[in-house]
Parts: C-alpha cells; sequence; structure tokens
C-alpha cells in the first residue's frame, strides 16, 4: 500500500511539472483578477509565489516580468514605494520593452514606473517578424528601445562576412522603429545568410552600458532568368585557315600538269612526228610547276580565308550583342528580388 501511494505521488509530481505553464498561468490569471478587484494583498502573496526560487513550475520569461510589473503596481497601491520601484526595475531590466497600460495602472504607479527607468539603464530590440520585402518599395522595420537616454549605435551585419550597416549613431530615448532597405553599405543587395542586429547603448543619465543582438535568416526569391548563349564551336564557325594538305595539293597539281606536259613533248618531240611542235608543252609544263610551287608558297605563308574570317568574326560579334542583352534583362529582373525575412536564435549560422 505505502509502495502504491509513493508511486501515486510521484506521477501526481510528473504530472504537475508537465502542466507547469499552465498552472503559472493560472496563477497569474487569478492574482491579476485580485489586482482588478483591489484586493491587492490577496494578488501579493500569489506574485511571489511565481517569482521565487522554489516556484516548482515552469516560468517563462514573459511571465516573468509580468509578475514582476504587478508586484510593483501592487506596492504601489499599498503606498510601499521603495519597493515598488524594486519590482518595476527587474521587470525592466528583463524586458525594456516593459510599459505599463494606462488603462490599468494609475498615474501614481506609472510615475514610480518612469522613476525605475531612470535608475535602470537597459537596450533591446524586438524579435524580427518573418516577413516577405521588395527593397525597392518597402524596407524592414526594426524596433528598438532603451529605458531612457542615451547614445545608441544599431547595426545589421552578416554573422559570416565583415561589414555592417549603420542604422543610427547618436541619440535615442525610449521606443524607435528603424529601417532597413536591405541593401549592404557598397550598396549591393545584402546576400543570403544568417544576419546580427547590434544595438549598443550608453547612457546619458548614468555611467553605464549596455547592449543587445537578435538574429534573423535572410534568403533571396528572385524571377525566373533567362540563359546567356553558349559560346560559339568550332561547328557553328566557317574555317578560317586552309589545312597544309591545301598548299601539298596545289603543288602536286603543278607537278603533275608539268610531268603531262613533258610527257608529250616527249612524245612530240618523237623522230616519227617530228621535233618542231615540241617546244609548247614544255613551256606548259615548265608554267604549271612553277604555278603549282608558286600556289605553295603562298599557302605555306598565308593560310588564312579572309572571307570566313570576317563572317566568324560577324556571328561572334552577335552573339556578343545576344548576351549582353541577355544580362541586361537579367539584371533588371535580379534588381526586383524580393527578400524573405525570419525571426532565428542563436549566434551564428
Amino acid at each position: 500500500m505505502k509502495r502504491l501511494a509513493f508511486g501515486l505521488m510521484l506521477l501526481a509530481s510528473i504530472a504537475a511539472r508537465a502542466s507547469g505553464q499552465g498552472s503559472t498561468a493560472e496563477v497569474l490569471a487569478q492574482a491579476h483578477d485580485f489586482y482588478e478587484q483591489l484586493e491587492v494583498e490577496r494578488a501579493l502573496p500569489l506574485l511571489r509565489q511565481v517569482v521565487s526560487p522554489s516556484w516548482p513550475f515552469e516560468v517563462t520569461a514573459d511571465q516573468r516580468v509580468e509578475a514582476y510589473t504587478y508586484l510593483g503596481a501592487c506596492l504601489a497601491f499599498l503606498g510601499k514605494t521603495d519597493s515598488a520601484v524594486v519590482y518595476f526595475r527587474a521587470a525592466l531590466e528583463r524586458d525594456p520593452f516593459t510599459d505599463p497600460d494606462p488603462g490599468q495602472f494609475t498615474p501614481a504607479q506609472r510615475e514610480l514606473f518612469g522613476r525605475a527607468r531612470r535608475l535602470t539603464f537597459a537596450v533591446a530590440a524586438r524579435r524580427v517578424a518573418a516577413t516577405r520585402i521588395d527593397p525597392r518599395t518597402e524596407p524592414l522595420t526594426l524596433v528598438i528601445v532603451t529605458t531612457h537616454a542615451a547614445t545608441l549605435r544599431v547595426a545589421i551585419r552578416p554573422v559570416d562576412a565583415p561589414g555592417a550597416v549603420i542604422l543610427l549613431d547618436g541619440a535615442s530615448d525610449g521606443l524607435r522603429e528603424l529601417n532597413w532597405n536591405g541593401l549592404l553599405s557598397d550598396g549591393r543587395l545584402a546576400p543570403p545568410g544568417r544576419y546580427e542586429v547590434l544595438v549598443a547603448g550608453r547612457s546619458r543619465l548614468l555611467p553605464r552600458a549596455d547592449s543587445a543582438r537578435v538574429y534573423f535568416d535572410l534568403r533571396h526569391d528572385p524571377p525566373p532568368l533567362a540563359d546567356t548563349l553558349p559560346e560559339l564551336v568550332a561547328a557553328d564557325l566557317l574555317p578560317e585557315r586552309l589545312p597544309e594538305s591545301a598548299a601539298a595539293g596545289d603543288l602536286a597539281k603543278g607537278l603533275a600538269v608539268g610531268a603531262g606536259a613533258f610527257f608529250i613533248s616527249g612524245v612530240l618531240a618523237n623522230r616519227e612526228l617530228g621535233g618542231s611542235m615540241a617546244a609548247g608543252p614544255a613551256v606548259i609544263a615548265g608554267t604549271a610547276a612553277v604555278a603549282g610551287a608558286t600556289a605553295f608558297l603562298r599557302l605555306r605563308r598565308r593560310p588564312d580565308v579572309p572571307a570566313n574570317v570576317a563572317a566568324n568574326a560577324r556571328r561572334r560579334a552577335e552573339r556578343a550583342d545576344s548576351n549582353a542583352a541577355i544580362e541586361r534583362r537579367n539584371a533588371a529582373r535580379l534588381a526586383a528580388t524580393a527578400l524573405i525575412i525570419s525571426p532565428a536564435a542563436g549566434i551564428g549560422p
């Protein structure tokens, strides 16, 4: 029986921890109801439980900030101003964006919260929301905050590459929106990757400094691009040089003609035909041999075919012009590339 009871207690404990998020939310809701009914003395112990190190359930960062804020408000309502400021400062240190709703907090409570702001220096950047932007027409909006007047520097930089885009370098106080057009400092479209938003500030009221970082991932969503035409290959071009065999062929032709002429000359010079007609073929033979040799030497010295060279040059120029036009159209399309932004956690890719 004791073992059974112990097992049931263990299961109950595990179930309670598993439902801790709900338990914390329920306690905060109950404390909020008491506060609304001005039963702050009943709300205080519930709120103290939530921020206590011994509280057995999970408490998110937002829930802890809410508990500290309402603790400060309850103590301010009871006239314990110094304690109220302490809890307000605890809320601001965890979330500088904390700002009591005028509909739920009295001017006196908000005045004490303002005092806490002046005594606490913290900066923050709001988590970047998932969005899709066209850099030509709409920027990415970043929201930053300081608890009081400060000298602030806000930069965006890729986490895996040098260089940063400075969005603000000067005075700032409270909540502020900054816009980024998606371009790097050299005017190029930011490449895909992980980016860091770094907020670094120095208080103008206190000898203190603070910094904060948030991360986001950036992807490109470009329009479809056209492919450039491939380079011309040998099969696309006319031959620009005659082969060496052409020169040898012309020489061979000349020699063949010459040999034939000499043969005819020899036949005509036969005593049976008489020798008066032998000189003509001999001249022809010599001329043919000389012409063949001349053609051989000319082709060896200048084997180019000018007409083909000019025709190929025109083809290459036309291909280059076509590719240049395609590249210009692609560049115009790339200028319309959209940026896909999504929040990221961590400190690197």
